[in-house]
């Protein structure tokens, strides 16, 4: 059983968990039954006062009690025990509500010396359907209270108008209309309401995923930019520190680059970077990381990966890049680059492997480009340093 979140003691946290549920909708649900449960209660002890105190038929009271009870235990146990999970709507509200309003009529009818004020009841009800904020359940309860009580009325005044006087049910009706009829223009506003609020709050949400974006990702290439690519893989060193993988980074510098800007134009460099990314997403898989590192150099970050299948992909991206066709404007122009490979190792700093990676791309660059070079490890003192900053660390 998953633990509650309930902030009392143990003791009562279990005895609610037990009685609404730990999942946090269903204890919502269940907790609007047993509030309505309680409205039953209290409705079933004024129809026992009623037939004390004016001599109500016994009937009909016991009769309304024992509506109150099975639909007040029928609805419990339909929403605890997650029955009514199989249908569209788990509160069940429309079913809730139709028979609250029936049984609000049937109190209304016994307790006739006092039956005006048990209008009240039809208006909680509407009160409590603008809870669910849909308009269509608002206006529907309200315009059920109107026929269910407009139906019991005319029943009770032809069978028995000694004791319902037609005028008097009139002037019954006429009240909870007028009174309807404001509660369910307030629903309609609240409705509205929430409708604008879940529009804002979308709208918000989006803005906030493109200001993530922007904040995230470089615009010209759509990867990750160097502060974002930094944050991540720190993340993953923390995830690669329990699962035992390995990891290796990638420098990768695109060669000739300002050749390209002074033959072709900075458009077509900025062409090329975007051709650059498209490909190395396509080589690259969806666990592994890739950022615009500055200029025209990149950063990979790839995954539960050795040094070697490191080298395998960077000659799979370098392929690619020779097959892909150059921009528009420069057709025949290819991509190429030198990458730096570096294995990352257990306690080693993101920064010492990032100058392990830079060294090898040098490298590459001076045997002639167009190549990748794999980093040198890094030396016990070096390791043993890394391990001594982690130890003080705690």
């Amino acid at each position: 059983m998953p633990e509650s979140n309930t902030p009392f003691p143990s003791g009562l946290a279990r005895l609610l968990d037990a009685v609404l549920g730990t999942d946090p909708a269903l204890r919502v649900r269940v907790s609007r039954a047993l509030m309505a449960a309680f409205v039953y209660a209290m409705a079933c002890l004024l129809c026992e006062f009623g037939l004390r105190q004016w001599q109500l038929p016994p009937t009909g009271v016991r009769l309304c009690q024992l509506f109150g009870l099975v639909v007040a235990t029928g609805t419990y146990l339909a929403l605890r025990s997650g029955w009514s999970a199989r249908y569209g709507d788990p509160s069940l509200s429309f079913v809730q509500i139709l028979l609250a309003q029936l049984g609000a009529a049937f109190v209304y009818a016994a307790m006739s010396p006092v039956r005006g004020a048990m209008l009240s009841l039809q208006v909680m009800i509407v009160l409590f359907a603008m809870s669910s904020q849909k308009l269509r359940v608002q206006l529907q309860a309200a315009g059920q209270a109107l026929v269910v009580m407009g139906l019991t009325m005319l029943a009770l005044t032809t069978l028995w108008p000694q004791t319902y006087e037609p005028a008097v049910e009139w002037v019954h009706f006429m009240v909870l209309l007028t009174i309807l009829a404001p509660v369910s223009l307030l629903g309609v506003q609240v409705s509205n309401m929430g409708a604008h609020l879940a529009r804002q709050k979308t709208e918000l949400e989006a803005a906030l995923a493109r200001i993530q974006s922007l904040v995230d990702k470089d615009e010209m290439t759509g990867l990750l930019n160097r502060r974002a690519m930094r944050d991540m893989v720190m993340h993953h060193l923390k995830l690669q520190s329990r699962s035992g993988d390995g990891s290796v980074l990638a420098l990768i510098d695109l060669d000739a680059f300002k050749r390209i800007n002074d033959l072709y134009g900075e458009a077509t460099g900025d062409d090329a970077l975007r051709l650059f990314a498209k490909e190395v997403r396509k080589v690259l898989r969806d666990t592994d990381l890739v950022a615009r590192w500055g200029g025209e150099e990149f950063l990979i970050l790839l995954t539960a990966t050795t040094a070697d299948q490191a080298l395998v992909a960077m000659d799979r991206l370098r392929d690619g890049l020779m097959k892909a066709e150059g921009p528009p404007q420069a057709p025949d122009l290819r991509v190429h680059f030198s990458a730096g490979v570096a294995e990352m190792t257990p306690l080693e700093p993101v920064d010492k492997a990032l100058e392990r990676a830079a060294a090898a791309l040098y490298r590459a660059k001076v045997l002639g480009r167009n190549r990748s070079e794999l980093a040198l490890e890094p030396s016990l003192s070096e390791v043993t340093s890394a391990l001594i900053k982690s130890t003080r660390a705690f």
